[in-house]
């Protein structure tokens, strides 16, 4: 009876590994040659590649880089290498000249071996394939200084880090987020009220996430206690409470459209994750809830502002897990941000 269910399984699998690296080689012929194309209409300037493509957070956080590279190539032709659904975070940026879209890493391989670039600032770690493609991704900068998956943490915040890792000196700007007219625009038009607290409370990894009992147990205090309306942003509701002032936009927002929420916003509470980078990035006040991850103990992924400590508030049971993070301390630290109770 198991045979049937497997046989399929495996062959469903053949299919897509089978289909996906025929869309590879295709997906490289073709912007391979429209790249030969672009540098042919580019004469004497240098092609630059800033190659940073996945994980919201990240991308936020090494924005900075695409200043430095200008700063290095004023007069090149700039692009960042991005997967589709973190485009807008490169989009809009007034230092780059364009973007290329990333099928997979496999893909990211073979354009980097046909010297298709004249520069390039890889900010990826060597060894994070493809789950079809044959290709080692690798990154012979980020090897020469030791960096690898287990200890980048440990090496400083993920400017800093991941700069190094492009062969750049370790960066410590503040970043910033593009956000054009249109967006502000339509996110007014949704009417949201004023001083707001805006939480995000599941991240893309369950070992930073909080409880979802404590989020709703603070966000029922904070109503409670305070005249605020609380919304939640991110992918998945996590907040179940039947109050009007508690707001799910939860899947409703594109990327920009958050980070243009948590502008607005009096006071950021949220889990380590891409919301929270949105909010360094909009100087928004905010209180955020570390953890250890795998072996990272002792750690704070933020540049600029918050890495000086301004504008955050960090809770760490350092040896634990988010998730065992005591409600008490989020409380108080909240409680120690907003005041004694403000409602009349």
């Amino acid at each position: 009876m198991t045979e049937g269910p497997r046989f399929r399984a495996l062959w469903v699998h053949r299919y897509h590994k089978i289909t996906h690296i025929i869309g590879k080689f295709w997906s490289v012929a073709i912007k391979y040659s429209r790249l030969r194309l672009l540098k042919a209409r580019l004469r004497d300037r240098p092609l630059v590649a800033i190659i940073l493509s996945e994980q919201m957070g990240d991308i936020i956080a090494c924005e900075p880089v695409a200043r430095e590279v200008r700063r290095l190539h004023p007069n090149g032709y700039i692009i960042w290498v991005v997967r589709k659904p973190f485009v807008d975070l490169v989009k809009y940026n007034p230092n780059l000249d364009g973007f290329l879209l990333e099928k997979c890493p496999g893909e990211r391989v073979q354009l980097l071996r046909s010297g298709i670039y004249d520069k390039v600032y890889n900010m990826h770690i060597s060894h994070r394939k493809c789950k079809y493609c044959p290709e080692d991704p690798v990154n012979p900068t980020a090897d020469q200084i030791g960096l690898t998956f287990d200890n980048y943490l440990d090496r400083g915040d993920l400017l800093s880090t991941f700069s190094q890792a492009a062969g750049l000196p370790a960066l410590t700007g503040e970043p910033k987020m593009y956000i054009p007219d249109a967006i502000r625009q339509v996110v007014k038009a949704r009417n949201l009220p004023g001083h707001a607290i805006v939480i995000h409370c599941q991240s893309s990894h369950i070992l930073k996430d909080w409880p979802a009992a404590n989020w709703n147990k603070l966000v029922e205090w904070l109503l409670d206690t305070y005249p605020y309306p609380v919304i939640e942003v991110g992918q998945m509701t996590t907040i179940s409470l039947n109050n009007p002032r508690s707001i799910s936009l939860c899947g409703k927002l594109s990327l920009l459209e958050t980070a243009e929420v948590i502008r607005g916003a009096d006071l950021f509470i949220g889990i380590d994750s891409g919301p929270a980078h949105m909010a360094n990035a909009m100087n928004t006040e905010a209180i955020i809830l570390l953890g250890q991850l795998f072996d990272f103990v002792d750690y704070l992924p933020y540049s600029g502002r918050y890495k000086r400590g301004e504008g955050i508030t960090t809770l760490n049971d350092f040896g634990h897990p988010c998730a065992d993070l005591p409600y008490a301390w989020v409380q108080e630290a909240t409680q120690k941000q907003l005041g004694q109770s403000k409602l009349v």
